[in-house]
């Protein structure tokens, strides 16, 4: 058992630095694929590929699995919001505000089943707000963020963060009884067909901003993107989660940004500032906060639980006996 979970950390770092060169790759790919259609070729790719792994699992479909119709919704307006987004600002920025998906879980989760957020998540939720003004802002400089259109890569990359949480907290409450694989390869089914929508109407016909081609680097970047970085990451990810404890997955998260980050300056599609340092070590460490304290809270409710089971097995014989 301890080589699986050496095994699993393993893949999930793996996983973690893929996603991680993913905002990288798409940002060359702009040159050939606008971002709609980019995201509808990722989605198409990674549909086939997933098709072969749960071939076998199609059975399990029933009416239930509806509720990924919303779910792939809420998925394909993250990515939509990310990637137009990602057009007009740098990688490392993309993908630590990509990250305010895991503060607003909380938010989200009280909206859908009234589950109040804890102090630590509300807290967490304002250190990522601070973080997240260090990080798109220009040093001390305030005015930066009332200046006309410099921060709108960086707006639509936090409401892709925010779609990002709802999704999350959406397939939280409604997807337990699901198989997850199942569950992801429709969402993504759903993703792909709004979003060749999405790229045909508005890219096309209303910005007129549509590109697409079929020459072969682009085509295997797109692939790249698809099958490696979406498919093939999903599925390691689910099974390496089974063998890895939920805080430690969570706190694994934020690498796939600072991967970004790192690459992008190698590359010099940025430079390097004290605003991404700070904003980004700030971002991380609510997020820590977050994950931390919520692993905490569900090992002491499980425990709870378990002291009230043997109450009532306590319970029983004398309830019997009367």
């Amino acid at each position: 058992m301890k080589k699986i979970k050496v095994i699993s950390f393993i893949i999930l770092i793996g996983v973690m630095i893929l996603w991680g060169i993913a905002p990288v790759i798409s940002k060359v790919v702009f040159d050939s694929y606008s971002p709609g259609m980019l995201i509808a070729l990722r989605g198409l790719f990674a549909v086939i590929v997933m098709a072969i792994f749960i071939n076998k699992n199609f059975k399990k479909i029933n009416k239930s699995y509806l509720i990924c119709i919303p779910a792939g919704l809420f998925l394909a307006a993250a990515y939509i919001f990310q990637f137009v987004g990602l057009k007009y600002t740098v990688p490392s920025k993309n993908a630590f505000l990509e990250n305010i998906s895991c503060i607003t879980i909380p938010i989200f989760m009280f909206i859908l089943v009234r589950e109040k957020p804890t102090w630590v998540s509300v807290v967490s939720a304002i250190v990522c707000v601070i973080g997240s003004l260090f990080l798109v802002g220009n040093g001390f400089d305030f005015m930066h963020f009332f200046s006309s259109g410099s921060l709108k890569g960086d707006g639509l990359s936090a409401i892709g963060g925010l779609f990002f949480g709802l999704d999350i907290a959406f397939t939280k409450v409604f997807s337990k009884d699901k198989d997850p694989l199942l569950y992801v390869f429709l969402q993504l089914c759903v993703l792909t067909v709004v979003s060749f929508a999405y790229s045909f109407i508005f890219e096309g016909l209303v910005f007129d901003e549509l590109m697409f081609t079929f020459d072969i680097w682009p085509l295997v970047q797109a692939m790249f993107l698809g099958v490696i970085c979406t498919a093939i990451c999903w599925v390691l990810r689910a099974r390496a989660i089974k063998y890895i404890d939920a805080v430690t997955v969570s706190l694994l998260v934020p690498l796939s940004a600072v991967v970004a980050s790192s690459l992008s300056i190698a590359l010099q599609m940025e430079e390097f500032t004290f605003n991404l340092l700070i904003g980004g070590l700030i971002v991380l460490l609510s997020i820590a906060m977050s994950a931390i304290f919520d692993y905490r809270k569900g090992d002491q409710d499980k425990i709870n639980n378990e002291n009230n089971e043997e109450v009532i097995e306590r319970n029983e014989p004398n309830q019997n006996q009367l």
